[in-house]
């Protein structure tokens, strides 16, 4: 796994760990839109979020990082953010997802998670592209990375079942020059 372990203000930025994956899990099934915005066609049992991350753990090019917040009881998993560095291009990664608690929402948490993993991606790992695969439908998602300056690149057509229908999925691109 790719450590991308950092502070930020209150939010605490590490790697998930076995005992975090009931957490994580409860984050993929909180509503449907988290649900839709992974790309994943229906709720995620346990068994589901183990085999990820156990596919994130021996690659050394994929991220799975918890967003925590610094309480006084301790830390709370707000979010995480899964994606990877390209294996055979080093400056360009894929952020796969990114989910924030729902109470958290609509904070700036989501925005502050990106750009922070955005500039250390750029600054640990030298990379200077970075894509985001979004469902066509999800304008929610779509909005949220515009807002963080991602241009649209391209659409890979009839490319996911979701719901007993296929749809497209949009590629946006942002680049650090």
């Amino acid at each position: 796994m790719l450590t991308l372990n950092n502070k930020l203000d209150n939010l605490i930025f590490k790697d998930i760990t076995k005992e975090d994956l009931k957490d994580v899990l409860s984050l993929y099934n909180q509503n449907a839109q988290n649900i839709y915005a992974t790309g994943i066609d229906g709720r995620m049992s346990l068994r589901d979020i183990k085999e990820k991350y156990l596919e994130v753990l021996v690659n050394s090019h994929e991220f799975f990082t918890g967003i925590f917040l610094n309480k006084d009881e301790g830390l709370q998993l707000i979010g995480v953010i899964k994606g990877r560095i390209d294996y055979e291009n080093s400056e360009e990664a894929w952020i796969s997802s990114i989910l924030v608690d729902k109470r958290y929402q609509r904070l700036g948490i989501g925005t502050k998670a990106a750009e922070a993993l955005i500039d250390m991606l750029n600054r640990s790992y030298d990379i200077k592209r970075f894509y985001i695969g979004i469902i066509a439908g999800n304008d929610i998602g779509r909005c949220f990375w515009q807002k963080l300056e991602f241009c649209y690149f391209r659409t890979i057509e009839q490319y996911i079942k979701f719901k007993n229908l296929t749809e497209d999925l949009i590629i946006m691109k942002k680049e650090i020059v």
